[in-house]
């Protein structure tokens, strides 16, 4: 679960809903960034379900009695989240072994930038290291290798739609630079990568409630999303505890534009 706290409610989105919201900025992606066509089905499948593995989990969720607050993604316990990590990874497999290798990569890397030690990650990263090797080895065996470059490439897709994902879910829309999710103060880390920005990192910039300025703009053209929500009263959960709350707070619809920074006037 995505959440955070405004106005004596906490803001909920669900993980999958998120997922699926970063798989509409992948399609809309600028043309030359996009993934070698053969893969480009697979890829945007992949970015759109890369959180599956939260689907059953996010249908109730559960309290942390010492921060006062729902469990989010941030700080849900690390075994649990791991079985479902894996879950939602051979889901993926399933469907598509590239996705898998790509998603695989993702979530090794938010292991590694979260720092958190514990036994049972050291053997999730074996286990997904020994997943990977054999999805490489499976591809080159149907004469369909990975390149480098290409994975990579893949990989800061992935990363870049999944952040600019969670900055929507993670900030309130409209609110001023001063009050952005720290996560995002010095732009998108990993953007410069792409060829379109010259080198400069991708930042964003609320205009008002429902438009986000970019620059450098990553996309073919301005875009339109919506996705769904709940603003569960923290009143309500203190009379009825956190899942019945949760379920008998309807369901609202953001919708925000992602537009291009204007040109300052000379």
């Amino acid at each position: 679960m995505i959440c955070r706290e405004q106005d004596g409610a906490f803001v909920m989105i669900k993980q999958h809903e998120h997922g699926r919201l970063a798989g509409e900025f992948a399609a809309s992606f600028k043309e030359e960034q996009v993934p070698v066509p053969r893969r480009r089905a697979e890829v945007l499948r992949a970015i759109s379900n890369h959180d599956r593995g939260w689907i059953d989990l996010d249908e109730t969720p559960f309290w942390n009695d010492a921060e006062g607050a729902p469990y989010s993604f941030i700080d849900f316990p690390v075994v649990p989240k791991l079985t479902f990590y894996r879950r939602g990874l051979n889901e993926i497999e399933a469907d598509t072994l590239y996705g898998a290798l790509l998603c695989s990569l993702h979530f090794e890397r938010l292991i590694e930038v979260s720092g958190e030690e514990n036994p049972e990650l050291n053997n999730y990263l074996k286990d997904e290291a020994e997943r990977r090797a054999r999805i490489h080895r499976e591809l080159e065996q149907n004469a369909d290798p990975i390149g480098e470059a290409e994975l990579y490439y893949d990989a800061r897709l992935l990363q870049f739609c999944d952040d600019l994902s969670l900055y929507l879910g993670l900030n309130e829309p409209g609110s001023p630079k001063s009050e952005e999710h720290p996560w995002w103060t010095d732009g998108f880390s990993g953007s410069e990568d792409f060829s379109f920005t010259s080198g400069r990192i991708i930042t964003a910039e609320w205009q008002d409630a429902s438009t986000l300025l970019l620059e450098p703009f990553p996309f073919t053209r301005e875009v339109e999303v919506a996705f769904k929500l709940r603003r569960v009263s923290q009143r309500e959960i203190a009379d009825k505890g956190i899942a019945r709350a949760y379920q008998e707070t309807p369901e609202e619809e953001c919708r925000i534009t992602v537009t291009p920074r204007p040109e300052k006037s000379v």
